[in-house]
């Protein structure tokens, strides 16, 4: 079996997982399944040559175990941020394609602190454009498909946040 169909399979898992993710309206529960969605694209992208996500996701995975865990402060976020960027630079070629992932991750990692779901949602979604940038760039174009119904399914999240804290406040 071809690397590019391993990839492909497990991309193809990830994705799945992603869009079902863009509905989902709560932090804690989107941080679980993001992990699973995180090691299924790690795999993947290990295996297509995509480097910088391998990164990210990897980062990504940490950030969000701790999460989960305790509360991310400042000091940790700049932690990830930095230790994300330093990471990216040593492990790529550093064009600015290499550095979507990590705009991806920094967009999420500066929300997840957010109270408000609204807020992290909006995280998601800039972390889906930078992703889907980087997916087009690599040419896969089953995972920028993906990253196109994430982001709708996104908006929809976006949409039930705003309808349910409109009907839970009257």
């Amino acid at each position: 079996m071809n690397y590019i169909l391993i990839g492909r399979i497990f991309s193809v898992l990830a994705c799945i997982l992603m869009v079902v993710i863009g509905y989902i309206r709560h932090k804690r529960t989107v941080l679980l399944a993001q992990n699973v969605q995180l090691i299924l694209f790690t795999i993947s992208y290990a295996f297509l040559g995509g480097m910088a996500a391998v990164v990210s996701n990897i980062v990504s995975l940490i950030r969000n175990l701790i999460c989960l865990k305790w509360n991310l402060n400042t000091p940790l976020k700049i932690f990830f941020i930095g230790f994300q960027g330093v990471f990216t630079y040593f492990t790529t070629q550093n064009t600015w394609v290499d550095w979507l992932p990590f705009l991806a991750a920094t967009a999420l990692t500066v929300t997840l602190s957010s109270k408000k779901d609204l807020v992290i949602k909006l995280g998601c979604i800039g972390s889906t454009l930078c992703f889907g940038l980087y997916d087009f760039n690599l040419r896969n174009w089953l995972v920028f498909a993906f990253d196109v119904f994430t982001f709708v399914s996104s908006w929809i999240g976006v949409y039930r946040i705003l309808y349910s804290s409109r009907h839970t406040d009257h």
